[in-house]
């Protein structure tokens, strides 16, 4: 082997200290949410297809670079830090969230449509929401965090802080926006960027504070209790 061989192997950057595959992984749901909308898959089978990406590649790589999913990107053990401030937040995203749904829901959304949309794409009807509202609230949240705040953000921070705040927080926003943006008004639509990628930042500044994943995940469980709170009120 040569001196320059040598070298090149000795300097190569290990796995774990490549930007490329995080960026990769990050943005792969969004590939699979496009597919499956290209083939008009629906239904909760159709629907949850791309989720399968949020754990199989990320422990993949977790299992190729020696990172630990529970230690190093969930981190239980440190689940009381940040917790007061991560339910006060979620306490205010309900009141935002239910606030501006029963002040302007009626004026900047088709609420037919939207319960129409619901059953259609993710078979969520008067009968079954209140079946689902459970792992929305709780399973869902916690597959989303520990792909978006956990994994993405977790791992994109030490190398690159700027792109780790805001390549997960686009990645987030845009997942949902992919499935609602034909839902409501441009000016709805405006108003739910806002808010998600407002609330992306908040959760990853609260994982990055906390060093867990429980303080987010418990801010987007109270977020997600007023979602399906107004799923139920549209349904109902």
């Amino acid at each position: 082997m040569s001196i320059m061989s040598l070298s090149s192997t000795k300097t190569a950057p290990s796995l774990e200290n490549r930007i490329i595959p995080l960026v990769v992984l990050t943005v792969l749901p969004l590939g699979a949410i496009g597919l499956q909308l290209a083939l008009g898959l629906q239904g909760v089978l159709g629907y949850s297809l791309y989720k399968a990406f949020f754990l199989v590649p990320p422990l993949i790589y977790c299992w190729m670079t020696g990172v630990r999913p529970v230690g190093d990107i969930l981190k239980p053990r440190n689940w009381r830090r940040a917790l007061p401030a991560a339910v006060g937040l979620g306490v205010l995203a309900i009141a935002i969230f239910w606030g501006a749904y029963f002040a302007l829901g009626d004026l900047l959304l088709d609420k037919v449509a939207i319960a129409r949309k619901i059953g259609e794409q993710f078979s969520v009807t008067a009968a079954t929401v209140l079946l689902v509202a459970p792992v929305t609230i709780f399973a869902n949240s916690l597959l989303e965090e520990f792909f978006y705040r956990g994994f993405a953000f977790g791992r994109l921070v030490g190398k690159n802080r700027r792109l780790a705040y805001w390549l997960p927080a686009a990645a987030f926003t845009l997942q949902h926006m992919l499935f609602i943006h034909d839902w409501a008004t441009p000016s709805t639509l405006v108003l739910a960027v806002v808010g998600l990628m407002v609330f992306a930042l908040v959760t990853q500044k609260l994982y990055e504070s906390a060093d867990s994943i429980v303080a987010p995940w418990a801010a987007h469980i109270l977020g997600d209790v007023a979602m399906m709170g107004i799923a139920l009120e549209i349904l109902w």
